[in-house]
């Protein structure tokens, strides 16, 4: 499988695609709509702590991933962002 789009080597970020054939296409349309009531449970559960529940094939040995949002920072700069905003300035 190839990876398609810019994201191609940021694999944290929502939109990571990967070139499939049509009968691959079809057969994950079908796992999508088989785990949508899944997906639904799982998202009233979690409620606003997570945007968005989706199935994915991005990864093959764990039952979940979270990822940031498109156009959402990387877990490593909301680190860094929350370091800076309480780092202590104040000169003694």
């Amino acid at each position: 499988q190839g990876v398609r789009g810019p994201q191609a080597g940021l694999r944290t970020k929502e939109g990571l695609e990967f070139e499939d054939s049509e009968e691959e296409k079809a057969r994950k349309e079908e796992e999508k709509a088989s785990f949508e009531s899944l997906c639904t449970t799982m998202k009233e559960i979690l409620g606003e702590r997570v945007e968005k529940v989706k199935l994915s094939d991005r990864i093959v040995d764990s039952p979940a991933v979270l990822v940031t949002g498109q156009y959402g920072w990387t877990a490593n700069m909301e680190r860094i962002m929350k370091a800076q905003a309480l780092r202590d300035n104040t000169m003694a």
